[in-house]
């Protein structure tokens, strides 16, 4: 594809010219065909041969899929000249360089949406999708015309068309399954994916498989040493952790993140096989922007201005808002021990950016872990609360809690459907610590939150539970985990001036005639010496504005369980240490978490 078309847009990159992949703009510095004309007999940079035998042999084509061939040159030709102008982008700033000067990325999350196409290029790629129908059906093994079928149909919106072309393909066995997995994919079809691109990888050569399973290109650069020190055979298992760590959200079924690289990949082989809007060769750097950042879905024009005597850049715009789903190497390294702090979705300079087809926002969710003891397990209560800053949207919601040790035993998982805006899901994590994942997604508004977080079990020596946050306390004489989970705030963070409830377990058992005394207090962290003093002579409530003390007596059926409502006073907003204690009978034994006051409306 020739170099002529393309032209700077980029006001930092003078001499580039400009490709924009969706929330990303790709700029090349190569000169014009008519500048250098024997640009492609230099060209070693090609990501795939050039006699790819995908492509099928000219002279054994039927009449159709030569018909096919050319329509389809004619089409992007057409779609091409066609394009709308974009008027986005003008601020953007190269990110990543491709080959020197070949190819230029830079993020464009956040900016204007791409115009809308053409009708007429609507109705043109509906004949070439008929005329593609026809020559599959008189070469039903031409793997051109199969691949070219489930692409125009993946951009004519008609995914179930897609998935059903894509199964019934009969020519090269990995290029189908591949294909499948392609449509599956983009369908959300998760499970399905993931079962045709084992098959794809199963099927296709060694060297391919190979080169599909290379993450090099998405990981940090200081681990590419480490990472490339391990063989293709042995590779699986690494590859496993860190898509895994990579993935948007537990709760999906299969690793949508896995099938979003070999779906990348596939869809780049789709491109390379024919023309596309833009008519620069699809050499191993192209291949490896759309590896890194996904294919563009929607297609403008752009040009530098009335004093620019270039020709207008074209640009394709990838789906937006893409995030980085990396974690850092040091909870590749160490899963078990990750944070929150080890993904940050909007990270600069990002070695990979991804856009779920089934959520257009991730945030992070407010959250409470609580641990109870059963016997030498503990039992998780996740918390989650749905606070208005989300814009989670309106019910219904799912939500799930996954706990994965990175042992090699399966994952653990409650997930739940239609739940409320904010309550705790309950999980048996055993006696190992494993990373969590709490998360919550509004399949109707697409918008999903998370919490990552490593939780240990309780100690066996432990005389007292974690406690969880209610919305009220139980009063009942009886109350239990399981109730209270359905009744919690969902969250550390409050208002001031709130009323809340606590539930906690006493694994120690007390008597009238043996009571445990409880002390809950409250102290505001950060507080400076003279308000510390004034708190302890009674002038300063709002450095310890809780402090309550009485005697547990015991319950008669001999439960767990406590449970109480008290008043949190209007306070000013920071952290306060939220202390449950016991002690007597000559024990003692406490549990703290923070509780954040925010003030305002949620």
């Amino acid at each position: 594809m020739p170099n002529s078309l393309w032209s700077s847009s980029c006001a930092r990159v003078t001499a580039l010219r400009s490709m924009l992949l969706g929330a990303a703009l790709v700029c090349s510095a190569a000169p014009s065909l008519s500048a250098q004309p024997d640009r492609r007999k230099q060209d070693t940079t090609r990501a795939l041969p050039a006699n790819d035998p995908l492509a099928g042999e000219k002279t054994r084509l039927s009449a159709l899929s030569a018909q096919a061939r050319a329509q389809q040159d004619q089409f992007e030709r057409n779609h091409r000249q066609g394009l709308r102008f974009y008027n986005g982008g003008a601020d953007a700033f190269c990110e990543v360089n491709f080959g020197g000067d070949e190819l230029c990325y830079w993020n464009n999350n956040g900016d204007v949406p791409p115009p809308d196409e053409r009708n007429d290029a609507k109705l043109e790629r509906l004949e070439l999708l008929q005329l593609l129908k026809q020559a599959n059906e008189a070469e039903p093994k031409d793997d051109w015309v199969v691949g070219m079928r489930v692409r125009y149909a993946i951009e004519a919106a008609q995914l179930d068309s897609a998935l059903m072309v894509a199964r019934a393909c009969q020519g090269t066995d990995w290029w189908c399954a591949s294909l499948e997995g392609l449509a599956a994919h983009v369908a959300n079809r998760h499970e399905a994916a993931t079962r045709a691109f084992t098959r794809a990888l199963e099927l296709m050569p060694a060297t391919q498989r190979c080169q599909w399973t290379d993450l090099t290109w998405i990981i940090d650069q200081g681990m590419a040493a480490k990472y490339n020190a391990i063989p293709c055979a042995n590779r699986e298992a690494e590859n496993t952790r860190i898509l895994r760590l990579a993935q948007p959200l537990w709760m999906i079924p299969s690793n949508d993140m896995t099938n979003e690289m070999y779906a990348r990949w596939t869809i780049s082989r789709v491109h390379s096989l024919g023309r596309v809007p833009y008519e620069v060769g699809f050499s191993k750097y192209m291949l490896q922007s759309q590896v890194r950042y996904g294919w563009p879905t929607a297609w403008s024009i752009q040009n530098g201005g009335v004093a620019d005597p270039r020709p207008p850049s074209v640009i394709g715009h990838e789906p937006t808002p893409s995030f980085d789903f990396m974690p850092t190497p040091a909870a590749i390294d160490k899963p078990v021990g990750a944070s929150d702090k080890d993904w940050n979705f909007k990270r600069k300079n990002a070695r990979m950016r991804y856009a779920p087809r089934y959520t257009t926002s991730i945030g992070a969710l407010p959250h409470q872990w609580a641990r109870f003891r059963r016997g030498d397990t503990t039992i998780v209560a996740a918390g989650y609360r749905l606070v208005r800053d989300l814009e989670m949207g309106r019910a219904p919601y799912t939500a799930a809690i996954t706990l994965d040790g990175f042992d090699g035993r399966p994952p653990k998982q409650v997930k739940k459907d239609s739940v409320t805006a904010a309550g705790a899901l309950l999980i048996n994590m055993g006696t190992a610590p494993m990373l969590a994942s709490l998360e919550v997604l509004a399949p109707l508004s697409k918008r999903a939150a998370r919490a990552r977080e490593t939780v240990t079990p309780l100690p066996a020596s432990a005389l007292i539970s974690d406690y969880l946050v209610l919305v009220r306390g139980d009063p009942s004489a009886t109350p239990t985990l399981e109730a209270s989970a359905k009744n919690a705030y969902g969250s550390l963070e409050i208002e001031g001036g709130t009323t809340i409830g606590l539930y906690w377990e006493m694994y120690r058992s007390s008597t009238p005639l043996a009571p445990l005394s409880i002390t809950i207090k409250a102290t505001r962290i950060g507080a400076s010496f003279f308000q510390k003093l004034g708190s302890s002579i009674g002038l300063s409530k709002a450095v310890t504005p809780v402090a309550i003390k009485f005697a547990d007596n015991g319950r008669q059926d001999g439960g767990f369980g406590r449970s109480l409502t008290i008043n949190f006073p209007p306070v000013p907003d920071g952290e306060y240490q939220l202390t449950v204690a016991i002690s007597g009978a000559g024990v003692a034994d406490s549990t703290t978490q923070r509780i954040r006051v925010k003030n305002g409306n949620k």
